[in-house]
This record gives structure tokens, C-alpha cells and sequence, in this order.
């Protein structure tokens, strides 16, 4: 079977799962042999084209295709954070492609909004390219169609809005993988159709661009602000404005903060929600990519909800979701999966924000948090989370404020650097802490020694990344302390403590223990 037609049968293969409502295993191990075989997203590019090009398309294998591309470029994404710029080509090379199909006519409107979508729901840019090209058909397909009616916008509104049973948050999510692709000008021209709408949730769900490029958020903002003097900026809306100024640039700030007092001089009346109780909340360790999740179990009057947020270091809050209307046994048995697959455990709402508030400002040069982070952050209770920079060091001191001496003092510290070392035995989470970018590549080049390969890997790769690893270290620490005095969140503490310092990475046993699985990772 040639690569092409296997490629095809796999999506046949997630067109029935996507119908049959329930994916299969294989469906999600898909991503893991393309983005091995990156190549292979070119001939999802291709087949797309061929696809919508056919008399009548299977709407479905668009599905199918846009799926497979999306889950594979979340995993590029995530090699490409961590150094690797093969996966930093392979995602250029498939935006390439997009834009040049589309330019070409080979890639229908339907197949490339389809595949672009999957930019969206991977966290990934879609490029200037891809919207320069999908601006250009866009031009073309309407002085061919000069003659045709309009489509009518009001009533896709009205389908979005019943899709979304009224959630401005999925609205938001939905609507921005329609019009991730689209040209700034087009865009504003359709988040006015929000901004003037009848339907409330349609109007809340458009604050959410005012997170966007500067762009899309100025002129919206002064949209709403026009609005918001007639009454239409509901009570909701001021509230979640008030958590998402702190998220933005100060020039930003200003035109919310006219929002806000343009709604309050309106006059928005508060509408009564139900009763909020967090049922359990808790908090990941940090992995070896710098990843950490929280989760929060939900009741919100008579239904339940799970909350997930993802943070990533030094990118910030990556994603944020809610899974609504739940059964309690559900979300059990889906926080029972998650602590299968990574240690879980408690924490507290102050930690929570506090973590989140770190996570922002770590983010905040590189892109900003997704929107609903405001419905999560609001769910669990949390009414103060703004950017704030904590250095390991802070952080450090202020997990070990009111430790005894005896466990924190010189001795304390050595016994803890010896302890690093042996610490995979106690916690299989640090399975995943080790260096996969092209650096490690370079590194090992040549060495045929396995000490060679480990002492490149600390001097070359570890060292000039101590202050990641110390983060890694510190953040884990801190995730692990809810389970009271047990020493070793104090011994990592300490550890990440001395990491952060300038004491010699070959002294630290971790830091040999990193190197040992990288230079095992690179062998894979």
C-alpha cells in the first residue's frame, strides 16, 4: 500500500469513529506516527484538496483529516518548544503547502477552513501565508459570484449559538476556529455580528478577542465600548473584564477599563448564578517539558463540571477547558484516568492562584491565555489572578517558611543533592524529565562513550537551561507539598534551590540523572 492510500484509509478509519461518536485507540496514536512521518501531513494537504474537489465531498473525511492534522500538530508544537527544529520545519512546511493549494485552487474553501481549524485547536499560528492566501480566494470567489445572494450571517449565528446550547466560551472556541484564517478586516467585519447581537452569550463570547492581536482587540474594543453605553455589555461581561485586563499590555487595559465604566454608568444588572462548590482540586507535578495541570471537580447548582487548565513553562497558561454537565461518577472516573497517567495532588485555591498568577506572567511575552481561562478561573472560585513573577528563590523560601531548621539547614541541603539521584525509585513522574532538542544532537555528536555523551549533555545542554530545570524542580516541589511533612517536596525544594544557584551542575547528582535519560532518549 503506497503511503498515500494508507493515509487515506486511516482517515476512512476516523470518519467512522467521528460518526460513530466514540473514537478508537488507534485514533489517538495516530499523531504519534505522524509526527515521526511529517511528510505525511502533506499528503493530508493533498487528499483534502482531492477530496473537496470531488462532485459530492464526504463532509465527514474533512472531519477526519482535520482531525488527524490537529493532534499532530499539537505534538509538533510541543517538540518544537523544546528545541527541535525538524518539528519547526515540518509545521512551516504544512503551512506552505495550505497556502499554496489554496493559492492554486486545489484546496476548496470548505477543505481549508476544515484543515486550518486544526491550527486553531493546536495551539498553533496559522501564518501570515495561510491568511494572505485564504484572503485572496475570498476576493476571487466573490467578484465570481457577484450575482449570488449573500450568505445569511444572522441565521449561522443563531446555529452557533444552539450548537453551543449558549456557552460564550464555546461559542468563542468554535468561532475562532472558523475565522482563525481570515484576514483582520475580515474578522472585525464578523465580530461585529457578535458584538450586535441579540443573543447575550453571543455578545459575551465576543470579549474574548479583546485577548487577541492588537489588530483584532483595538477596534473591537472601541465596538464594544459603543455597546456598552446602549446597555448591550451584560454584568457577566463586566465581571470577566475585570479578571482579563490584568492579561493584557497596559494600552490594552485602557480601552477594557472604558468598557467597564461605559457598562456600569449603563447601568448592567447582576443576574444571579447558581452556587459554586469545588468538590476537589488538584495540581499536577511539573514534567520534563515544563508542563503542569490543574483540575478541579465541580458542582454548579444541580450540575457538575470538570475543570482543566494547562500550564506551560515559559509559554504560559496554554489551555484551559471545562467539561460541563457531567455525572459525579464520570468525573471520577476521569480524574481516575489522569492520576493513572501523572501524579495528582491536593492543593488549595490561594495555591491555585498562586501558581496560575506565575504562569501568567511567564507567558506573557509569548502569546496571550486562552479565553476560557476566565469560565475556569470563575468556576473554581479563584477572584485574583493577575501576572506576578516569582523567582525559584521566592518561591523556595516561601515553601520552607516555617519548616524546622533541622531539614533545611547545610546538611539538610547535602543530604538532599545525594537523595536526587535515586529519586526516579519513589516517583515515576520524573520519567519525562530529560533534553530531546537539536542541541542534545550536537552535543553527543561523535561521542562514542557514554560519560562523554553525559558530560556534553550537562556542560552543553543542562547548563545554559539550569534556570528551567530549577523551575521544573521547584514548581514539582511545590505541587507535592500538600501532602504535608513529607521530606522529599523538601528535598526538591532544596535541590531546586541549588540549582538555581551557581554551584557546579556536575555536583548535583539530578543534574547527572537528567543527563543519563537524555543521552537514553537520544539512543531511542
Amino acid at each position: 500500500m503506497t503511503p498515500r492510500a494508507a493515509i487515506q484509509q486511516i482517515a476512512r478509519m476516523v470518519r467512522d469513529d467521528i460518526r460513530s461518536g466514540a473514537l478508537s485507540p488507534g485514533a489517538h496514536s495516530i499523531a504519534d506516527m505522524l509526527a515521526e512521518q511529517p511528510e505525511g501531513l502533506l499528503l493530508i494537504v493533498d487528499l483534502a484538496g482531492a477530496e473537496g474537489r470531488k462532485k459530492r465531498p464526504d463532509a465527514m473525511m474533512h472531519h477526519a483529516y482535520s482531525f488527524m492534522l490537529g493532534n499532530t500538530l499539537e505534538q509538533l508544537r510541543q517538540r518544537s518548544e523544546a528545541g527541535s527544529g525538524h518539528a519547526s520545519m515540518a509545521i512551516e512546511n504544512v503551512r506552505t503547502a495550505i497556502a499554496q493549494q489554496i493559492r492554486t485552487g486545489k484546496l476548496a474553501a470548505t477543505a481549508a477552513l476544515a484543515l486550518v481549524s486544526a491550527f486553531s485547536r493546536a495551539g498553533v499560528e496559522v501564518g501570515d501565508d495561510i491568511r494572505s492566501a485564504m484572503d485572496h480566494t475570498m476576493i476571487q470567489t466573490g467578484a465570481s459570484q457577484r450575482n449570488l445572494p449573500p450568505p445569511d450571517v444572522d441565521e449561522m449565528l443563531k446555529d452557533l449559538v444552539k450548537a453551543c446550547e449558549g456557552d460564550p466560551f464555546l461559542i468563542h472556541s468554535q468561532f475562532a476556529e472558523l475565522t482563525a484564517a481570515m484576514p483582520a478586516g475580515l474578522q472585525l467585519s464578523l465580530l461585529e455580528g457578535l458584538v450586535l447581537a441579540d443573543e447575550s452569550s453571543l455578545r459575551e463570547a465576543a470579549i474574548g478577542w479583546l485577548l487577541a492581536e492588537p489588530a483584532i482587540a483595538a477596534p473591537l474594543a472601541s465596538m464594544i465600548e459603543e455597546t456598552a453605553s446602549r446597555g448591550l455589555v451584560s454584568a457577566a461581561s463586566v465581571t470577566n473584564l475585570m479578571l482579563i485586563r490584568h492579561w493584557v499590555p497596559e494600552d490594552q487595559r485602557r480601552a477594557i477599563d472604558a468598557i467597564i465604566k461605559a457598562a456600569r454608568v449603563a447601568g448592567s444588572v447582576s443576574e444571579k448564578r447558581p452556587a459554586i462548590q469545588v468538590r476537589e482540586l488538584l495540581i499536577s507535578e511539573r514534567d520534563g517539558a515544563g508542563a503542569q495541570s490543574i483540575f478541579a471537580s465541580i458542582k454548579q447548582g444541580r450540575k457538575n463540571a470538570l475543570v482543566s487548565i494547562l500550564i506551560k513553562q515559559g509559554h504560559g497558561v496554554r489551555d484551559a477547558w471545562v467539561a460541563a454537565s457531567l455525572s459525579r461518577p464520570e468525573i471520577e472516573d476521569m480524574l481516575g484516568h489522569i492520576a493513572s497517567e501523572m501524579s495528582l495532588h491536593e492543593t488549595t485555591a490561594e495555591d491555585t492562584a498562586l501558581l496560575l498568577s506565575s504562569a501568567l506572567a511567564d507567558g506573557s511575552g509569548s502569546s496571550p491565555p486562552p479565553f476560557a481561562l476566565v469560565q475556569a478561573i470563575t468556576l473554581i472560585g479563584l477572584s485574583d489572578v493577575a501576572p506576578t513573577s516569582l523567582s525559584v528563590h521566592d518561591l523556595v523560601a516561601s515553601m520552607l517558611e516555617g519548616v524546622d531548621d533541622a531539614a533545611t539547614n547545610s546538611r539538610a541541603v547535602e543530604r538532599a543533592l545525594r537523595a536526587s539521584g535515586r529519586w526516579l525509585a519513589i516517583n515515576p513522574q520524573l520519567e519525562s524529565w530529560f533534553e530531546n532538542g537539536d542541541d542534545v544532537t550536537l552535543a553527543i555528536k561523535g561521542k562514542r562513550k557514554i560519560e562523554d555523551r553525559i558530560a556534553a549533555i550537562i556542560e552543553t545542554v543542562l547548563e545554559p537551561k539550569r534556570a528551567f530545570w530549577a523551575s521544573v524542580a521547584a514548581w514539582s516541589a511545590f505541587a507535592q507539598r500538600g501532602e504535608g511533612d513529607d521530606p522529599q517536596w523538601i528535598e526538591m525544594a532544596l535541590v531546586a534551590r541549588e540549582v538555581a544557584t551557581q554551584r557546579p551542575l556536575a555536583e548535583i547528582p539530578l543534574a547527572r540523572y537528567i543527563a543519563v535519560q537524555t543521552v537514553e532518549a537520544a539512543r531511542a
